[in-house]
């Protein structure tokens, strides 16, 4: 699936938080390489070029951390949490679960995730978002057919909501969430390029928190600067005459300072940011 794909199901349907398994990456692709125009730099939880990995885009204007204090070496999902307008918290995690995973490593991820949802569970005003590529039948079978994964995030009291296949003829995709009343749609999206699962989506009857925009600031735009240029000029600079040409050493302080200030106005230009106060959790 390419950048140009995603901006366009982007475009029509502006999500808020867009969520991709088997990325395929590591720490050798850049972030400003897989950039989204009107999103935070990609939360990313990488394994490498050839297989698994995870990533969340956000938009810029959300509220969103990282909770590193939820993951685990041994266990490919990611962690995030989100504010409602109301401020509730929505604890957010993406996983990916390899098929032909070994029963042993099924169960780390059980009993991680299980702590962390139990701790979440004892707030009433939680919720809790678990979507990803599970790799796992059990949609739509009778208990008895049923995974001990599947039926130990069900007993947490989280439903699963996608009930349309996103793989051939099976759900491997899911959305598990205790929250499923404030579903308003949810359901897949028709395949893309190469992939051989459907993009699935779901849409709730609330807002995100936003993060609240401060006053635009002015700062070096460092990555368009001269520098070459500007090293000549610093080195060219008659500093001795601005200092002996100074009435005391508090005068030579202000006019070295406006003489380096000027210089780099000329090689390194400026740009407008407007940088986000975190919102209070």
């Amino acid at each position: 699936m390419k950048l140009d794909e995603i901006n366009v199901l982007v475009a029509e349907y502006n999500f808020a938080v867009i969520c991709l398994t088997e990325t395929w990456l590591d720490n050798s692709i850049d972030a400003n390489s897989i950039l989204l125009i009107c999103y935070r730099d990609p939360f990313r939880l990488d394994r490498n070029r050839h297989g698994g990995g995870v990533l969340a885009y956000v938009k810029n204007n959300i509220y969103c951390v990282r909770r590193i204090d939820f993951e685990s070496p041994d266990v490919e999902i990611l962690w995030l949490e989100l504010k409602t307008i109301n401020s509730r918290s929505l604890y957010l995690a993406v996983r990916y679960l390899p098929p032909n995973t070994t029963s042993l490593f099924k169960q780390t991820f059980i009993k991680s995730v299980s702590t962390f949802i139990e701790s979440l569970l004892v707030d009433p005003c939680c919720c809790i978002l678990l979507i990803g590529d599970f790799n796992d039948h059990s949609v739509g079978k009778p208990i008895q057919l049923q995974t001990y994964l599947f039926r130990t995030l069900s007993a947490y009291g989280l439903q699963q909501l996608i009930d349309t296949p996103t793989r051939e003829c099976k759900i491997l995709d899911w959305v598990l969430t205790n929250i499923p009343s404030a579903a308003l749609s949810h359901g897949i999206f028709d395949s893309i390029s190469n992939l051989d699962h459907n993009p699935i989506f779901i849409k709730f009857n609330f807002s995100l928190q936003r993060r609240t925009a401060s006053k635009p600031v002015i700062v070096w735009d460092y990555a368009k600067g001269n520098f070459s240029d500007l090293n000549n000029a610093l080195y060219a600079t008659p500093w001795e005459f601005i200092i002996m040409n100074s009435p005391n050493v508090d005068c030579a302080l202000l006019n070295i300072t406006d003489a380096i200030n000027q210089t780099l106005k000329t090689f390194i230009p400026t740009k407008i940011i407007y940088p986000y106060k975190r919102n209070k959790p």
